[in-house]
């Protein structure tokens, strides 16, 4: 498997080879703005059971560094959970979940939930919307049936919506997502969640766009000309469907959007290679513990 040169293997164990790094770091990262007990909300502790565990002055309930976070009672050891992370968001292309149980001595199903909760904090935050020239446009996954030509309604296929920000010939950051038709309604979450109002954004001629002209006052449209004037947008559906389909082969509908976080998590994020594993252990420690429940109850 290719690995981004930023961060070699070496490198990452060098920082998290132990168990005894990974709870250090997990501990400076939890408790970094102090301490406050998960049971009685007390803000004084004292030296927990285990090195880097404290205990509540008050209830004298013993937390450890991953309780109450998305390393919270993981099947497998601390430096393995670690590890896995580094797979999934630094290999080029990705690691899906039946690479990772063999390398890592899991079942699958266990490395395919744990890959969840990566997924979990890969989700934008919505705090960064495109800006400039953005191109959009929506494609499907899956095969086109009889009788279902263009943008008809079918169950077989899965409907996405993309903007791109184009910066000459080149792409900068992107955003998808799944809907449910074609409609301006399907359309809209994506314009007011990840585009600027004041973004030049254009579309092709699909009538569902027009509406959007109200609150997007740049909105334009144009032919796609079978893509060629959106080369760049065109370019990285490709990409994406190349992706998965190399990658994790197939993906319902149901877990589509948590894929669609994860491969945009790591485009938005190309010329951040150094600190994009760092930042991503800090999300899931700064997160809550999700169960298998609750990941099926909020999936698409």
């Amino acid at each position: 498997m290719k690995i981004l040169k930023s961060l070699s293997r070496k490198e990452f164990r060098s920082q998290f080879g132990t168990k005894d790094l990974c709870l250090s770091f997990l501990s400076d990262q939890k408790w970094s703005n102090g301490f406050m007990c998960l049971k009685c909300e007390n803000l004084k502790f004292s030296k927990g059971k285990k090195t880097h565990n404290r205990r509540c002055s008050r209830c004298g309930y013993d937390e450890s560094p991953t309780a109450n976070t998305l390393f919270h009672k993981v099947k497998f050891g601390i430096t393995d959970a670690f590890e896995m992370c580094y797979d999934i968001v630094t290999s080029k292309k990705g690691a899906n979940s039946i690479w990772l149980a063999e390398r890592h001595g899991v079942k699958q199903m266990t490395a395919w939930l744990f890959r969840r909760k990566v997924q979990e904090v890969m989700k934008s935050s919505g705090e960064n919307p495109l800006t400039k020239t953005v191109h959009v446009d929506e494609f499907e996954i899956g095969t086109s049936q009889k009788g279902e030509p263009g943008r008809s309604k079918s169950e077989s296929k899965i409907r996405i919506v993309l903007a791109v920000e184009v910066r000459g010939n080149k792409p900068g950051r992107a955003y998808a997502k799944v809907i449910e038709d074609f409609s301006c309604k399907s359309l809209t979450p994506i314009f007011e969640t990840h585009i600027n109002p004041s973004a030049y954004i254009i579309t092709d001629k699909w009538s569902g766009y027009k509406p959007l002209k109200s609150k997007f006052p740049k909105l334009t449209s144009q032919l796609s000309d079978n893509g060629n004037n959106f080369k760049v947008l065109h370019f990285q559906i490709r990409n994406f469907k190349n992706w998965l389909r190399g990658v994790h082969s197939y993906c319902s509908k149901q877990y589509m959007n948590q894929y669609i976080d994860e491969y945009f998590y790591r485009f938005n994020r190309l010329n951040f290679r150094e600190t994009v594993l760092e930042k991503l252990l800090i999300r899931m420690c700064q997160s809550k513990s999700i169960t298998y429940k609750s990941i099926k109850y909020n999936a698409t």
